[in-house]
């Protein structure tokens, strides 16, 4: 299967992605605002903290608020979440439209760190790399790269997320429901883990998922796979389709349309002089079968 790309994107580290109408939307790990990429028209940048990151990579990667997750969230808002893997990765930012405009959008920045003291005790390192509602719950994806580590679904309390959100109060431990370990196998002996994840009306999961050779959650290795795969509801993996030469893939955004779904992917090439690509394939729903798009 080759991926078809449909063009470049204006920054390199593209870690999420999500649709809304007519535009993509794609937070990249080492940025501080969330691109737009409209279907017609020249891309923008929508801020959502306030600074400026260093230019030297070894200051940018230690100064970044390393935000991985995008997704929607109820009132047509976005969700950009931190991967919580340094205390300086431990926010969110909540964008809601200003008459259905994204581009006026209201920001708040929200402080996970207590959610976050408390998932990381159940893991050797915190790494949350997706986030999908689905029904009554936020979904947060662990990766689980580096020694010992595993990937997992953390399942949140949406609406106890949304109460602390409006009251622009910090997110605690009480709204953990559950965490669920997942295992999704090994490419060139190294494990795969959750990337980024869509949620589709059934209640089941597309998501994307890389295997990175690294030492910790923190510094950077080879990746040795890539893949694509469909998770139901109950959490049984319906199937999982590899994605040769892909790279480091970090965002997917999924839609089905009857017997075809149609997937859209970023990724990350950890290089910023490296422009990230917006790619797009269609597979069958029931068996993750490339089909012409």
């Amino acid at each position: 299967m080759s991926l078809q790309r449909l063009r470049t994107l204006d920054v390199s580290a593209a870690s999420g992605l999500v649709r809304r109408g007519d535009t993509f939307y794609v937070v990249a790990d080492d940025e501080l605002g969330l691109l737009a990429v409209p279907d017609r028209g020249e891309a923008f940048t929508i801020p959502l903290l306030p600074g400026v990151l260093p230019a030297t990579p070894a200051e940018r990667k230690a100064a970044k608020p390393d935000l991985e997750a995008l997704c929607r969230w109820p009132g047509d808002g976005l969700l950009a979440l931190g991967s919580g893997s340094t205390p300086a990765r431990q926010r969110a930012c909540l964008l809601l439209p200003v008459d259905g405009d994204m581009s006026r959008g209201t920001v708040t920045i929200l402080d996970l760190a207590p959610l976050y003291a408390r998932l990381a005790g159940g893991f050797p390192a915190l790494n949350l790399e997706g986030a999908a509602v689905r029904g009554d719950a936020l979904l947060l994806f662990q990766r689980g790269n580096g020694p010992g580590n595993h990937g997992a679904i953390v399942e949140l309390d949406l609406a106890a997320a949304m109460r602390a959100s409006d009251a622009r109060a910090p997110w605690g431990p009480e709204l953990l429901r559950s965490i669920r370990i997942i295992e999704l196998g090994d490419r060139g002996g190294t494990p795969l883990g959750f990337t980024d994840a869509s949620p589709l009306p059934d209640g089941s999961l597309v998501f994307v998922a890389a295997a990175e050779a690294s030492a910790d959650t923190y510094n950077d290795g080879l990746v040795t796979g890539a893949a694509i795969g469909r998770m139901a509801a109950d959490g049984r993996l319906l199937w999982l389709r590899d994605l040769p030469d892909a790279g480091k893939l970090e965002g997917v955004h999924a839609e089905l349309e009857g017997e075809r779904l149609h997937v859209w992917l970023v990724a990350d090439a950890d290089d910023r002089r490296c422009l990230a690509s917006l790619f797009r394939a269609t597979v069958d729903p029931h068996t993750g079968a490339w089909l012409p798009s």
